[in-house]
């Protein structure tokens, strides 16, 4: 908090993540560190989830709401070399958000059909095909959902896209790489 306060960061409170933090410490100091504004480019989530989910930081907003290229984490131990710690804390994010940048440009180097198609050899059961069989299938039942409800043309042909394509981020490089972020990648690369 009083590191927030000095630099008019505005900090989400994340329970799970507080309660992890200070379990993972005896003796807790606060710091904090940045990383270069041109990972900013990369969606939110994606920077989010490497500093909250991978590294146990806390990311910070400006005063509007904007993701700032800083973050906030705990060490334990005392203050004693504590710009070390801010510098490999720093190097170890930049190290993923590299990873982060380079999947998120590979994965945009394709269109959505493209990784549509390769969902053809992704097995979703082997009794009953592949994920490409699976949307297909929902794509039928969907259709006699929406035809059922009397949806519009226009509702129903956006069902018909969405079941036709709701599961192509699976195999984006960046949902190999960070898995959590399924559905929401398909999102931003949709």
């Amino acid at each position: 908090k009083a590191i927030a306060e000095s630099h008019r960061w505005n900090v989400t409170p994340n329970p799970g993540l507080l309660e992890e933090v200070n379990n993972l410490v005896e003796w807790p100091t606060a710091f904090n560190g940045g990383f270069d504004e041109k990972y900013l480019a990369i969606p939110e989530e994606v920077l989010i989830t490497s500093m909250r989910d991978h590294q146990r930081f806390f990311f910070v907003r400006d005063q509007a709401g904007k993701l700032l290229p800083n973050f906030i984490s705990v060490r334990n131990g005392n203050e004693e070399f504590i710009e070390n710690v801010v510098r490999g804390n720093e190097k170890v994010l930049t190290a993923r958000l590299e990873d982060a940048a380079f999947f998120y440009e590979e994965d945009q180097k394709h269109d959505i059909n493209y990784y549509v198609d390769r969902l053809k050899k992704v097995s979703f059961h082997d009794k009953i095909g592949s994920m490409y069989e699976k949307m297909q299938r929902v794509n039928s039942i969907a259709k006699v959902i929406g035809n059922t409800l009397i949806l519009n043309q226009t509702e129903l042909d956006d069902i018909d896209r969405a079941t036709m394509i709701y599961k192509f981020d699976l195999v984006t490089g960046m949902v190999g790489e960070f898995s959590e972020l399924q559905g929401v990648m398909g999102e931003k690369y949709a």
